[in-house]
């Protein structure tokens, strides 16, 4: 009878469990490169950094990003932005915001020889609608397991905002106006009416708005900081201050007051004032009567300080007067346009009107 072979396990077989084990290398490999790829990157701490940012939660933020002032960052710097509801708004427009790791080459003031390095955008769409980013750079620190990489946020400075009023009068410091960053309340002006600085997080979108007695920025006006700055440097957030429609009442007002010393004077030509009467005729004193229109002015606001380029009124005079001749008494009305000019000092809570025909 022929002979049968008796066939090992495979398991017996020589190099069955090398094979096993390296697949399970393999596989372990693909695994750890997997879960490095889409869980342990660079990304995920960005996007820590990006989910603390629209929370308003600036103590979480602040420590993901190793958040810090420059040492010449001034004294008075605002902090509104760096938490609670305002930092919520600054952060509004990362809703849907894309987290992407780049080859970009890490910037030289964020370079560091001992770790690798990764730029990491965050993509998003500004308030009107515009493609924005902002480039974070994330340092690989360590690994955990052996195998799982651990990545965190370079120390990101804080940045520098400055508010930067166009023009401003030289004394407006001396109101203390205060600006709303964002519906938060914040100085206008910095020292000695130097503009003040916010400090923010890397990106901020912000909103100013400003209403003072006499003067304010008739429009909301917006910055997006999405530029992340070396420490020091600053984004300049200019806008225009504009007189309000209080400052042409007050004027007119202050103008009024001014001319009423001519008016209560009974004579023809009162003292200090710019009109008057001439006649060769008697005039009776008690009949004298001077008044004046509402007067127009008009004034600019060209350099640093506004200033009144001229008033327009028109004074009149009732009277009675005495023919020397006759002597038949009739009465007299008479109108004098004038022109004249006036100093302004105006700051935002404070108006004055200094005459030049005095």
């Amino acid at each position: 009878m022929p002979k049968t072979s008796r066939q090992r396990p495979v398991a017996t077989r020589p190099g069955f469990w090398g094979i096993i084990i390296g697949a399970l290398v393999l596989v372990a490999a693909a695994v750890i490169m997997l879960l490095n790829s889409l869980v342990y990157n660079a990304e995920s701490v960005v996007e820590e950094y990006v989910d603390a940012l629209r929370a308003g939660d600036g103590s979480t933020a602040m420590a993901l990003s190793q958040g810090y002032l420059a040492e010449n960052a001034p004294e008075t710097i605002s902090t509104v932005l760096l938490d609670g509801e305002a930092l919520a708004a600054s952060a509004a427009m990362l809703e849907d915001a894309e987290i992407v790791a780049t080859d970009a080459d890490v910037p030289d003031s964020f370079r560091d020889a001992e770790v690798s390095q990764q730029v990491v955008e965050i993509r998003y769409q500004d308030a009107h609608d515009e493609a924005q980013s902002t480039s974070i750079v994330v340092d690989k620190v360590d690994t955990s397991w052996l195998f799982f990489n651990t990545w965190q946020l370079h120390p990101l400075p804080l940045q520098q905002v400055e508010l930067t009023p166009l023009q401003m009068p030289e004394n407006a410091k001396a109101d203390e106006p205060v600006a709303h960053i964002n519906d938060e309340p914040t100085p206008l002006l910095g020292l000695n009416g130097s503009p003040a600085t916010l400090a923010a997080f890397a990106p901020s979108s912000m909103e100013l708005e400003y209403h003072g007695t006499y003067l304010e920025v008739a429009e909301p006006v917006e910055l997006l900081a999405h530029d992340v700055l070396a420490a020091g440097a600053h984004t300049d957030f200019e806008f225009e201050v504009q007189p309000t429609q209080a400052v042409d009442d007050a004027i007119t007002q202050e103008v009024q007051e001014q001319l009423q010393r001519c008016t209560q004077q009974q004579v023809l030509k009162p003292t200090g004032c710019p009109f008057g009467y001439e006649t060769t005729n008697r005039i009776v004193p008690e009949s004298v009567n001077w008044s004046i229109d509402v007067p127009e002015v008009q004034y600019s606001w060209e350099e640093s300080e506004p200033t009144i380029d001229r008033i327009m009124a028109t004074a009149v005079l009732n009277a009675q007067e005495i023919d020397i001749g006759s002597g038949q008494q009739s009465e007299v009305r008479h109108e004098e346009p004038f022109e004249m000019t006036a100093q302004l000092e105006l700051t935002p809570e404070n108006l004055r009107v200094r005459p030049d025909w005095q």
